[in-house]
């Protein structure tokens, strides 16, 4: 039994999760609230059957590939910028949806809100995945899903009651100037809120929140690959394309199925609404899923991992019979039954409600197979919701925080180009299938090849778990490292700016002292920073060196306050004047910024290099981590003689032979330093240029991967084992041969272009 940690929600934290619901909340409204109107929209426009649902068609689709562009820079780039950017492109496209005189309009409007909706759906999702906890992901998005399945029903509601009144002379137009109102506040406060750090909800990164670090690492191009190719995301990418058909068949057309094949004898009046209705009670057992189904998912993830995988399995299965039995129990009612009702022809508008629900009574009354259809509807909504919050929680418990964005537009592209292909074909499906009935109970079946992708990811899914949580405990164990080296790294830099005191003790009181308040600054910082993480080393030698500081701050005031007496006796001024010596000497006591420890660090660059070289045979990978280590530590070189450099040119005396020694020193390894990073880089170029082209000859990366960490395990050359396998490919074999032969020449390349002579002093 595998047990998870628990971490909790702040109050402040929900203030970005409810704006962003809120958001998604319009959003989804919006997307199906022409669905309603297409008649009257047919009507508006002049247009044929066959092109009213073209707009949302192009909806879907631009919505679906923005996703994935959007997904991937949301891992790249400040997120809140490019939601307030979708929001502003989706607002734009509700107000010109609400003023379209032209269908083209109509198409572009949608157009333009697909651009934005591409946006908001995966940034959204990332950040609430920050937000929330992973023990806790399958309630929340199932209250996401809900918002969504309420927001659909509210969007419809509006377009189908407020849409005939005509309000204001908008007609079916009105619901979309009315929700674009709504989303121009809220982007409006989106620019005010704060949104969380990468990774913040991670557990192997609580650490890091507790240091105030920040996770920084962002997606590359070449990870588009890894992502697809891991199994999880595999499967769940392709059920996402066959478990949205029956739902798009059946929220698009359920109520204009009802209304034209079941309901059509119903007045004009109330037909449309009646047939809502009883869409709305199909769409209760939905909310009612996702209310009970998504927390028993967490329950039951905190008792194993897998069990999140193995709710979606059942419900998807098992909601297939159900819902094909409750689609059979739907009968045409008469224009008897009808008569029966006394309904008035015209009905009155305030009356218009009151017969709505006469009608829905009746029908339960004289059609029991109604009740039949209501209670198996009800049940198999409510199953089919399982998947729907599971999808996200797991999508997101085995992806690398800086690739969330990427991988949810990738769900999102599958999803909405099956959806977007089903409304592109839906009408061509009603001639060739009869009609929209027969369509309906076809759609139905792609549920089964959705639930078999969620039996086959639960191999993958406990893999793909610990592969990630390996990955973000070892970034968080290099992160802390550096953490403490930065701490080091400051009180060398206030120690320096003690050591450049000297220069101004006569010729500058006031830089003096600014240097010296400086460096008091650096040392309380660090004293502070080294107490609250418990670093005891850091906050020892931070605290001694701020009170060495501050004493030597007030022996020099005393000092310069002293000597600027105009009445100061001879022998006294001799007094003070032996007193400035042994103060001096007391500042070339101090620790000095070690320039030797900068030194060891540049030399501890060259060894990952020599490293990696003895590990070239065994496992490219590691090599190629060793070097990226290297450049790392020369990065770190080149900035603290950069510092040390800038120092000594900002002085405005002239240097004793030691401090033109000791510059000549720094600028000679400063330059050496940018010479090995320069030879590191273009050592990082090459070899990854090998894995590449080795991609390309069919040896994919992950698998070379796996190789490698064999080969490097047991020491066995890897180029040995890749030739074996590829016995049957003598071509193949060559170009592999060659290409590994081709690191020993990288290697020497390097040895070239780095500087030789290493010996600094």
């Amino acid at each position: 039994m595998t047990h998870i940690p628990i971490t909790k929600i702040r109050g402040s934290q929900l203030i970005p999760v409810i704006l962003i619901m809120i958001l998604l909340f319009i959003s989804v409204a919006c997307a199906n609230m022409l669905i309603p109107s297409y008649g009257v929209i047919k009507e508006y426009f002049n247009i044929d059957d066959s092109l009213v649902a073209i707009p949302d068609a192009f909806f879907v689709l631009v919505s679906a590939f923005f996703a994935l562009l959007w997904g991937y820079y949301t891992d790249r780039i400040n997120r809140s910028k490019v939601l307030i950017a979708g929001a502003f492109a989706w607002t734009i496209g509700m107000i010109l949806t609400g003023t379209s005189e032209y269908f083209g309009v109509l198409i572009l409007s949608r157009i333009l809100s697909g651009f934005g909706l591409g946006c908001v759906l995966p940034v959204g999702y990332s950040i609430i995945s920050d937000i929330i906890p992973p023990d806790e992901r399958s309630g929340w998005f199932g209250t996401i899903a809900i918002l969504s399945s309420v927001s659909n029903g509210v969007g419809q509601g509006l377009s189908s009651f407020l849409g005939p009144l005509n309000l204001f002379g908008f007609g079916w137009k009105f619901p979309f100037i009315l929700f674009s109102i709504i989303s121009i506040i809220v982007t409006f406060i989106l620019f005010f809120i704060d949104f969380p750090q990468r990774g913040a909800s991670e557990a192997e990164l609580l650490d890091l929140s507790q240091y105030e670090l920040e996770y920084v690492y962002k997606i590359s191009k070449s990870e588009l690959t890894q992502i697809i190719q891991k199994n999880t995301n595999k499967y769940l990418i392709i059920q996402g394309f066959f478990a949205i058909i029956p739902g798009t068949i059946i929220v698009y057309f359920l109520i204009s199925m009802l209304s034209q094949s079941f309901f059509n004898v119903l007045p004009v009046a109330i037909r449309i609404q009646t047939a809502t209705i009883f869409g709305g009670l199909v769409g209760i057992g939905y909310i009612l899923g996702n209310m009970l189904l998504s927390r028993l998912s967490d329950t039951l993830f905190r008792r194993n991992r897998k069990n999140r995988v193995r709710l979606a399995v059942f419900c998807m299965i098992t909601t297939v019979p159900l819902c094909l039995i409750a689609f059979f129990m739907l009968k045409p009612i008469s224009s008897e039954f009808v008569e029966s009702l006394n309904i008035p022809e015209p009905i009155p508008v305030e009356q218009t409600g009151q017969y709505i629900f006469i009608a829905v009574g009746a029908i339960f009354v004289n059609y029991p197979s109604y009740i039949i259809f209501f209670i198996f509807a009800l049940i198999g909504s409510t199953l089919s919701a399982g998947p729907i919050a599971n999808r996200n929680a797991v999508m997101f418990d085995v992806n690398l925080p800086e690739h969330k964005g990427t991988t949810a537009s990738l769900f999102r592209l599958s999803e909405q180009t099956g959806k977007g292909i089903t409304l592109l074909i839906s009408f061509t499906l009603i001639q060739l299938l009869g009609s929209v009935y027969n369509m309906m109970i076809i759609a139905i079946l792609f549920w089964i090849p959705g639930g078999i992708c969620w039996a086959l990811s639960l191999k993958s899914v406990v893999k793909d778990m610990d592969e990630k949580s390996k990955i973000l405990s070892e970034r968080k164990q290099t992160s802390l490292i550096d953490y403490i080296f930065e701490l080091e790294i400051q009180i060398d830099r206030a120690l320096q700016k003690v050591y450049d005191l000297r220069f101004y003790f006569e010729s500058n009181v006031k830089k003096f002292i600014s240097l010296l308040d400086e460096a008091i600054d650096i040392f309380s910082f660090c004293e502070v920073r080294g107490e609250s993480r418990s670093i005891t080393n850091i906050e020892n030698k931070a605290h001694i060196l701020k009170l060495k500081a501050i004493l030597l701050k007030q022996d020099y005031k005393k000092l310069q306050k002293e000597l600027s007496k105009v009445d100061i006796s001879q022998v006294r001024r001799k007094e003070l004047e032996i007193d400035k010596t042994q103060l001096i000497l007391s500042i070339d006591e101090w620790e000095v910024s070690s320039l030797g420890r900068i030194k060891t660090l540049y030399d501890d660059g060259y060894l990952w290099i020599c490293e990696a070289r003895l590990k070239r045979k065994y496992d490219l990978f590691a090599v190629l981590l060793d070097v990226k280590r290297a450049i790392a530590i020369y990065n770190r070189v080149e900035l603290l003689l950069k510092e040390r450099i800038e120092g000594y040119s900002i002085q405005e005396i002239e240097l004793s032979e030691e401090d033109k020694t000791y510059l000549e020193t720094i600028e000679s390894l400063h330059d050496k330093s940018i010479k090995a990073k320069s030879a590191t880089q273009k050592l990082e170029d090459n070899l990854t240029q090998i894995l590449s082209e080795l991609d390309t000859l069919g040896i994919s990366q992950k698998e070379f991967k796996k190789i490698s960490a064999i080969t490097g395990e047991y020491e066995v050359d890897i180029e040995q084992i890749i030739l074996d396998t590829m016995q049957a490919h003598k071509d193949k074999q060559k170009i592999v041969k060659k290409l590994l032969n081709k690191i020993d020449l990288i290697f020497d390349e390097y040895d070239k272009l780095r500087e030789e002579d290493f010996k600094i002093f």
